[in-house]
């Protein structure tokens, strides 16, 4: 009940409004402003909210056509717990509202704090003519959030409280206090952003300072992010003046007509051409977007018997595009663009929902590979733990299989690091000194540890391996120290596979299996070859250093024999 009476309480600070009450802020605004929120609760009225929720939930409850008597009761219901919340609301909300006279806050994230590492920003009320008893009223409010800290970081300074986003206060009380000596910039992109929206109670402006601009240019983005994405980030980052937006609960409650309602969003390009190319570039972008998932869809199912019909990909191509803007010279005006007429509504949900389970599948199939691959890429991970903690043991790398007298093999590596995978008990039950196949040991063929079984692998079994003849070598007669230890990785520990995924899977316990240096060459996922994955477009490997990286099923076979030996030579290795 606590948690709900904040969330109404939040709910109500967020409900009235003036125009243009955000110049109470002004001051605050320097020129390296990054987002500027407004919010403005000066006419906010209690029972003005609840007769909207109230009539809300009836309507509601209409629409799924209660019969008279639960319609009654629901209501009934719903009526007593918004009692229930205004009497933990009000006593809160007019002790801030009237007691201590805060009518409006504001957010300011400034470059000026986020390049010192220390924070983000501020939060800000006016805090002209207050006395000593409303801070301290303030500060118990504060501390009954369960966090003294907060109170213990306001600052005042000339006729702001000020509540820094930040780890360190006198920094920020500096930053501030060099902001209101200066004048605010009149040409502020901000302050333009803030008077489009100037008749909303809650407003939001961003806008890219120079600074800022600067550090998009020069920072490196991730790798993997698609050039069709990269240019159109720093196409906005360099072309972008501001970006706004408003909410007025004042409409939604039905005290003011409502204006512009639809509006979700306004940015401001630099010139009425660039807004047209930003807006040519977003097309470009959605279409870029569905065909990259249709692809990776199509690779995902493509040893599935699914297939999505091309009206599921035209329809959430549809969806996308109503969510372009409109172009108004220099302005990209984004709105809600669907509509959905009430007595339709029911109509419409079932094809709706239909539709959108459809669009959802390759999200969760997708998702549910994500989940399997790194579930595998953790089973190698503990594999290699597992080697290395065989090696601090035995000042060793396993065998690749131990022999006995003869010279016959009887149990592979995966055997002999079973004390180091907590399989202990198992290790003791087999039979070490027996072949791995015989009548003893081979009731243990199914016990197969789940670290040795990659999830996206239907057929089931074993599918990790070592590279047989790189740093695992048989053991001599029945000494099972024989091997490599980590001396002999002269190329380097982190560029050195030591565990490669299997497709066709085998026997845990089987000598032989490891697959040799000249099937690794073969390449990934090659016809004919045993080294690959299920998982899409690669495999996971496991180096000598301990870590896991996905390689592409495209890597050069140079590269992948520079990455499978141990002393090649080849101490850096790109890939």
């Amino acid at each position: 009940m606590k948690i709900l009476s904040r969330l109404l309480l939040c709910l109500l600070l967020l409900t009235a409004g003036k125009a243009n009450a955000q110049e109470t802020f002004v001051p605050l605004i320097s020129e390296n402003c990054v987002a500027f929120i407004h919010v403005d609760f000066s006419k906010v009225e209690l029972d003005t909210v609840k007769a909207f929720v109230q009539k809300t939930g009836e309507d509601f409850l209409t629409t799924l056509s209660f019969d008279p008597r639960s319609h009654q009761a629901t209501a009934r219901e719903l009526a007593f717990e918004l009692e229930k919340l205004d009497m933990l609301v009000r006593p809160t909300f007019e002790t801030i509202t009237q007691e201590i006279g805060i009518r409006e806050y504001a957010m300011i994230l400034d470059m000026e704090i986020l390049m010192t590492g220390r924070g983000g920003g501020i939060m800000a009320v006016s805090w002209k003519d207050k006395t000593d008893a409303q801070l301290e009223t303030l500060k118990a409010l504060l501390d009954s959030t369960g966090d003294t800290t907060l109170s213990r970081h306001l600052f005042t300074v000339d006729n702001f409280l000020i509540l820094p986003m930040a780890d360190e206060v006198v920094p920020v009380k500096t930053f501030v206090e060099g902001w209101l000596a200066k004048e605010t910039p009149q040409n502020s992109p901000i302050l333009e952003a803030l008077q489009s929206v100037a008749d909303r109670e809650i407003k939001f402006a961003a806008a890219i300072p120079t600074q800022a601009r600067q550090l998009i240019q020069t920072a490196p983005l991730p790798p993997d992010v698609p050039l069709e994405v990269r240019n159109v980030l720093l196409f906005a980052a360099q072309r972008i003046d501001w970006a706004s937006a408003g909410i007025s609960l004042q409409e939604i409650l039905g005290v003011e007509p409502p204006k512009n309602a639809d509006v979700l969003m306004t940015v401001k390009m630099s010139s009425p051409s660039n807004a047209r190319m930003m807006y040519g570039m977003l097309e470009n972008l959605i279409e870029f977007g569905m065909n990259a998932a249709r692809f990776g869809f199509d690779q995902q199912m493509r040893d599935e018997d699914f297939q999505i019909p091309p009206l599921v990909w035209q329809f959430a191509k549809g969806f996308l595009r109503t969510l372009l803007p409109d172009v108004e010279e220099d302005k990209l005006i984004f709105r809600i663009k669907a509509q959905f007429p009430g007595s339709d509504a029911m109509a419409l949900a079932v094809p709706t929902v239909g539709v959108g389970i459809a669009l959802l599948l390759p999200a969760v199939q997708a998702a549910r590979e994500a989940a399997r691959r790194m579930q595998c890429a953790n089973n190698i991970k503990l594999i290699t733990l597992a080697l290395h903690n065989y090696h601090d043991t035995r000042n060793t790398l396993p065998p690749l299989y131990t022999v006995d007298a003869n010279g016959k093999p009887l149990h592979s590596w995966r055997v002999l690091i079973l004390p180091f995978i907590e399989q202990a008990a198992l290790y003791n039950a087999i039979r070490l000194d027996e072949p791995w196949d015989s009548p003893h040991n081979s009731q243990f063929h199914g016990a197969v540890p789940s670290y040795f079984l990659c999830p996206s692998n239907h057929n089931g079994g074993c599918c990790y391996s070592v590279i047989a003849g790189e740093g695992f070598v048989p053991a001599t007669g029945a000494n099972i120290r024989t091997g490599k230890g980590f001396v002999h990785i002269t190329d380097g520990m982190s560029n050195t596979i030591a565990i490669v995924e299997v497709r066709e899977s085998f026997n845990w316990m089987d000598p032989t299996a490891d697959i040799t240096f000249e099937e690794f060459v073969q390449g990934i996922n090659v016809p004919g070859g045993r080294m690959g994955s299920w998982h899409p477009g690669g495999m996971n490997v496991g180096m000598f250093d301990g870590s896991v990286r996905f390689m592409a099923q495209s890597i050069h076979i140079d590269v992948l024999r520079a990455l499978g030996t141990i002393a090649g030579g080849e101490s850096r290795v790109a890939w």
